[in-house]
């Protein structure tokens, strides 16, 4: 997980826009979510997202346990098929 500048961030990122950051799928990111119980929410727009205080508290939760545990990629790599935000 690389560093972001929280300081420079948008309000809001839809969920593409957080994989491209993280650098991971939807279903990685689906289950960090999950596992930090920080979910996306749907903006006046009809976009599903993170605002940008609960994307910092999500990055910096995935950031800490990759580094504990020295690795580089995405720990989850389940493809699970819901509907919802994540599809």
């Amino acid at each position: 997980m690389k560093y972001i500048d929280y300081k420079n961030m948008k309000d809001f990122y839809t969920i593409d826009e957080v994989c491209r950051l993280f650098e991971m799928g939807k279903s990685d990111l689906q289950q960090y979510s999950e596992k930090y119980g920080i979910n996306p929410v749907e903006d006046q727009f009809g976009n599903w997202g993170f605002p940008r205080k609960q994307l910092c508290k999500l990055h910096n939760g995935i950031y800490k346990e990759q580094r504990a545990q020295g690795w580089d990629r995405p720990l989850y790599n389940n493809s699970n098929s819901k509907k919802g935000p994540w599809e």
